[in-house]
């Protein structure tokens, strides 16, 4: 492979991690040409897949604090793109909507991820996607129940 020096004895974990920095840094830097980050692409999605989520579904979803959410939504508001209405039936909750112009920009960034994807693993045959992506989910499933042993 051309360009990406692996060391033979360089642990799994750590060319997960550069490959996933590296997927990251791609698609920031698509993203940054539509004006938003990947933090901000994240609370878009989840509005284009369901507008009217209340800042505490898109804080759970997004596994982030409640001033992290904040502060997306702000700047989501400044630039245009989303405005937040209070819950007719609990005023203390806030429900987040798309703008017109939040709308219009998801066909424009929605392919994105899946042609990085494309690029990563494009050249790779069904058979090793479906393996690399079992391993992948079995090394998870790992991590994510060993608590759960002991």
């Amino acid at each position: 492979m051309m360009g990406v020096a692996v060391a033979e004895n360089e642990l799994l974990s750590a060319i997960i991690k550069r490959l996933t920095h590296a997927l990251a840094e791609t698609f920031a830097e698509q993203l940054r040409r539509h004006g938003i980050t990947l933090a901000q692409w994240g609370v878009l999605r989840h509005l284009w897949e369901h507008e009217g989520r209340s800042q505490v579904e898109l804080q759970t979803l997004l596994r982030v604090e409640a001033a992290t959410i904040t502060g997306l939504l702000q700047r989501l508001e400044r630039y245009g793109l989303i405005y937040r209405q209070a819950d007719e039936h609990d005023k203390r909750m806030q429900r987040v909507f798309l703008t017109n112009e939040g709308r219009a920009l998801a066909p424009k960034v929605r392919h994105l991820a899946e042609d990085i994807n494309l690029q990563a693993f494009g050249d790779f045959s069904p058979e090793e996607h479906h393996q690399l992506r079992h391993l992948l989910t079995r090394a998870l499933h790992n991590l994510t129940t060993l608590g759960e042993a002991h």
